[in-house]
């Protein structure tokens, strides 16, 4: 598994907690130059596009699609639904909300010290309860929901681990 963002981000953090397997961050440099070939890749934007152009995350996400098994996307981000719609592999996406999403979350809200939200797929609909930190990461919590999804893992182990 792969992360493409600026490094050391709660996504890669809460996959590591996830998956048994190793979890690489790479910056969006790094991503394009690395010849590397994974199972999965996930990609956070944090930078803005250039106009009419693509980030430097987006850049490295297209630049991934082709050496992965499948690639994580954010359908609430315009680069995110360009992508799924013209990827070159299999793509497992995500939501705040998007019907089409592969994992979407509904009903979310803060409660005291703890994000809450359930994540609903095609097999099944999971409460999902984490720490809200100084500043909740909705999207850092569904990213990484989604890699664990994408490479197999059933939904309530997912959710049961991220919760724990």
């Amino acid at each position: 598994m792969a992360v493409v963002g600026r490094g050391g981000t709660l996504t890669a953090g809460l996959l590591r907690r996830l998956l048994p397997g190793p979890v690489v961050e790479l910056t969006p440099c790094q991503a394009a130059l690395d010849g590397g070939q994974y199972r999965a890749v996930v990609v956070e934007n944090f930078e803005p596009a250039a106009r009419g152009g693509l980030s430097g995350c987006a850049a490295a996400r297209w630049a991934l699609s082709s050496r992965s098994g499948v690639t994580v996307v954010g359908l609430d981000d315009p680069e995110g639904r360009r992508l799924a719609g013209a990827a070159p592999g299999r793509v497992y996406a995500y939501s705040d909300g998007r019907p089409q999403a592969n994992l979407t979350a509904k009903n979310v809200r803060l409660r005291g010290e703890r994000l809450e939200f359930e994540a609903l797929t095609q097999g099944g609909l999971v409460r999902v309860r984490v720490p809200a930190g100084e500043s909740p990461r909705l999207y850092d919590h569904l990213a990484a929901l989604a890699g664990a999804l994408a490479l197999g893992m059933p939904l309530p182990e997912a959710a049961a681990r991220m919760s724990g």
